[in-house]
Order: structure tokens, then C-alpha cells, then sequence
């Protein structure tokens, strides 16, 4: 599962949720993380309700903090098959590949290693997340790589603005076997976890950041509770 957005829209803290869930199920995970430090992210994930550290404490969940500029693509392969082969995890996330690719010499180096990685992650059985951020926050946004064709599914995390507010919007944009929901829905990040709103049928043009109003203005997520 390959989640895209801008800076900020919560692709860290929506994986948390999917890994959260896997552990819940009595699965084990590991959370490879570049852009981050460990500890801020596992005090973000605590005002969501997601304990990471009991988690580790538990033996669940393996986390390791990467530094690109110390770390071969690789060695960071070898890790990722060390969690797999030898410790169990059945869902690995990689955050993000933008960090991952601070750590290739170019563009088809990158995704050459994240054919190879995900291959094998699949024949493992594995359920894998990796997150993009892409440039820009509003409007026009690019990813500094295209490996959207070796994804399974797509989610696609957006801002919007209405009423004086910055708001976020998720969709499902790819989903290779069977079919998914098509609605654009805005989601809501707090205390209780993430929220999925209604579908934004009155506005259009949110996929590409470029949305116009033609029906009344939606109600917030926060108006409906």
C-alpha cells in the first residue's frame, strides 16, 4: 500500500493506525523510519491513542530510526529480511520513501531496490506500507518519484480550504485486485483516532488540489459531534 501526500496530511499516523490494528490481531510489525525522530513520532502517536513503546515493550512491534547517509540500500534490505525471516513481522512500513531515496544514487536505482524489496516482501506474505511525501501543500503537488505501478493500492491524502479552514481529504486511487470505494471523504485527525467524514459530493477538482464549490458546503467533520 503506497499512501501520497503533502507534508503534514498524516501519512506517519494513518500507517500507525493500520499497524496498530495488525498488532491488535496479534501480528508483529516493523516501522523503518528516515524522516523522523522515534521519539517524537511515538509522542504523536500517543495523542491518537497508539502506544508504540508499549508496543516494542511487547515485543509486537520493531522500530529503527534510519540515517540515509549511514545506510546502503542494501543493508537497509538485509534489516527489513532480518524482521521478516527471523522475528515474524508480518506488516513493515517504510517512512518514507523519500528518505529511502537520500540513499540511491538516482531514480531508477530507487526503484529497482523497491521492485526487489517488495517482491520479496510479497512472496513473505507481508503487508507493506510506504509513504511518499510529495512537493507542495496546496494545489499542485508532485512526487519526487513515480512508483505508483508497484503499488497494490493507492491512497491519496489532500488539503482543501472552505470556510476559513484547512481541511484534509483521502481517496482510494488504485486498487489492483477487486473493486473500492471511489469517494473523495474528508478525515479528521484528534484524541480518538482518525475520522472518515462523508463523501465531498459538492465539490470537484480535489484530486489534482484544484477544487471548485458547486453545491452547498459540506458539514465538518466537528459539526457532526
Amino acid at each position: 500500500m503506497l499512501i501520497l501526500g503533502p507534508a503534514g496530511t498524516g501519512k506517519s499516523l494513518l500507517v500507525l493506525t493500520f499497524v496498530a490494528a495488525a498488532v491488535k490481531k496479534g501480528e508483529k510489525a516493523a516501522l523503518f523510519v528516515f524522516d523522523e525522530e522515534v521519539g517524537l513520532l511515538a509522542e504523536r502517536a500517543r495523542g491518537l491513542g497508539i502506544d508504540i513503546i508499549a508496543m516494542m515493550d511487547a515485543g509486537a512491534l520493531q522500530v529503527e530510526q534510519i540515517d540515509a547517509a549511514e545506510l546502503t540500500p542494501g543493508e537497509l534490505s538485509a534489516r527489513v529480511r532480518k524482521c521478516v525471516e527471523e522475528n515474524g513481522a508480518r506488516t513493515v512500513v517504510v517512512d518514507s520513501l523519500n528518505g529511502y531515496q537520500a540513499a540511491m544514487p538516482g531514480e531508477n536505482a530507487l526503484v529497482l531496490h523497491m521492485h526487489e524489496l517488495l517482491q520479496y516482501l510479497n512472496r513473505q506474505g507481508a503487508t507493506t506500507f510506504v509513504t511518499i511525501a510529495q512537493h507542495g501543500l496546496v494545489g499542485d503537488t508532485r512526487t519526487p518519484v513515480d512508483v505508483t505501478y508497484l503499488a497494490d493500492t493507492v491512497i491519496l491524502l489532500r488539503y482543501f480550504e472552505t470556510r476559513g479552514r484547512l481541511r484534509r481529504a483521502i481517496s482510494v486511487v488504485k486498487k489492483r485486485t477487486g473493486a473500492h470505494e471511489d469517494t473523495i471523504r474528508e478525515y479528521s485527525i484528534g484524541a480518538d483516532g482518525v475520522r472518515i467524514g462523508e463523501a465531498l459530493v459538492s465539490f470537484q477538482g480535489m484530486a489534482r488540489g484544484v477544487r471548485s464549490l458547486f453545491g452547498d458546503a459540506p458539514e465538518l467533520i466537528e459539526e457532526r459531534h
